[in-house]
């Protein structure tokens, strides 16, 4: 079977798609759903994209409104999605005969046309939906926003035109977009892990998107290699002894400009001249450690005081480092046995609720009491940031 054409349509913006959550939501549930042998893509053909085994490819242009209706009979959002379509169609992008076209909307919408669009399936339908439209413009032309891409649509090839539409698939069905993600899951997965483990499977794509963006490459990613790893998380998320992260790296610009702001536990890393390589590494893990205690005590894997108990073993820990670090190289100046003490508090994992943490999260939580100068690094860390606090 003669394969269609991949060349990235006009109607998208890699790297415009950051924003746009519900994008990356259903490219998980692609992934979790397409079958053996499919790739899926973000923003590459269209908003998401399948691209099956045997060359054909499922395009989705994705809808989330709240205050308006993009299922409405002149919706803009519809006529204008079934424009670049057809722009896609005469201009060689996309392969009628090989393509589906599907526009995904949530919360639950529906229109009069768009409902007798998605289930035009013969000639004969399309026949009466062209009819109908023409004689609805005939007798109350809709704005010219949308009356431009009407009028593509009436004046597009009869034969293409009729095989377009019988490709044509509208679905507005969930309320919540995660409702459709949490029903492939739940079978095989307990009540209180579902949201877990739809939060790590939307990140996860997003970040393998994200990636391949980043090398300037077209996102589109493996269904079976994105299902060995996220299987692999899931296998490993059930071991009791453990905590995940489910918060992603933060982006680099989220870190930079915290850094910049420098905040008590930046000026404390300054004291003792760290490298910028770990002080970046360091807000990393702080922004990550943060967004994990919030994550974890709201999906009650964690007793939001067992993180006091944390902070109470971390500052018992850092006071002994402290004391050997002191005794033993007392010949050292201030700045390099503060370094040491931080480099010893670094390397260490201390558990919660007996349960290993990720590789960050201690080093974040020693960094956030740094941030309320509960310890420091530097011996004279409170005279000095004090008398900066005065400058």
């Amino acid at each position: 079977m003669k394969k269609p054409k991949v060349v990235k349509s006009k109607h998208n913006a890699p790297g415009q798609y950051l924003g746009y959550a519900l994008q990356p939501i259903r490219m998980f549930w692609h992934l979790l759903s397409a079958p053996k042998g499919a790739r899926v893509s973000l923003e590459h053909l269209d908003d998401v994209a399948v691209h099956y085994a045997n060359g054909d490819i499922l395009l989705e242009q994705t809808k989330s409104a709240l205050a308006h209706n993009p299922l409405s009979d002149w919706s803009v959002d519809l006529w204008k999605t079934i424009g670049n379509w057809i722009d896609d169609i005469e201009a060689g992008r996309v392969t009628l005969s090989q393509t589906t076209f599907q526009i995904y909307v949530t919360p639950i919408y529906q229109g009069d046309l768009s409902s007798a669009i998605s289930q035009a399936n013969t000639a004969s339908d399309v026949h009466q939906l062209v009819s109908k439209i023409s004689a609805q413009v005939a007798l109350k032309p809709p704005a010219d926003a949308c009356l431009v891409y009407i009028t593509k649509f009436l004046n597009f090839d009869d034969a293409r035109r009729q095989a377009f539409v019988e490709r044509i698939q509208v679905i507005s069905a969930d309320l919540d977009p995660i409702d459709a993600i949490r029903k492939l899951l739940s079978p095989t997965t307990d009540e209180e892990s579902v949201d877990i483990l739809c939060a790590v499977g939307i990140g996860l794509a997003k970040e393998r998107a994200d990636a391949l963006i980043r090398q300037k490459k077209p996102a589109i990613v493996s269904r079976s290699d994105f299902l060995k790893e996220f299987h692999a998380f899931v296998r490993k998320n059930n071991m009791p002894s453990y905590l995940n992260s489910i918060s992603p790296p933060p982006a680099k610009g989220e870190v930079e400009s915290l850094l910049s702001s420098r905040p008590d536990f930046v000026a404390q890393l300054d004291l003792i001249n760290v490298q910028k390589s770990q002080r970046l590494l360091a807000v990393s893990d702080f922004l990550r450690t943060s967004s994990d205690k919030v994550i974890w005590a709201d999906q009650g894997l964690v007793y939001p005081d067992s993180f006091d108990e944390l902070d109470d073993d971390l500052l018992r820990k850092h006071s002994a480092i402290g004391m050997v670090i002191n005794s033993q190289f007392s010949e050292k100046d201030d700045v390099s046995r503060g370094a040491m003490v931080y480099g010893q508090c670094a390397q260490l994992s201390l558990p919660v609720e007996g349960k290993q943490v990720p590789g960050h999260f201690t080093h974040g939580s020693f960094n956030a009491l740094a941030n309320t100068r509960r310890l420091g690094w530097h011996p004279k860390y409170p005279e000095l940031l004090e008398k900066e606090d005065e400058e």
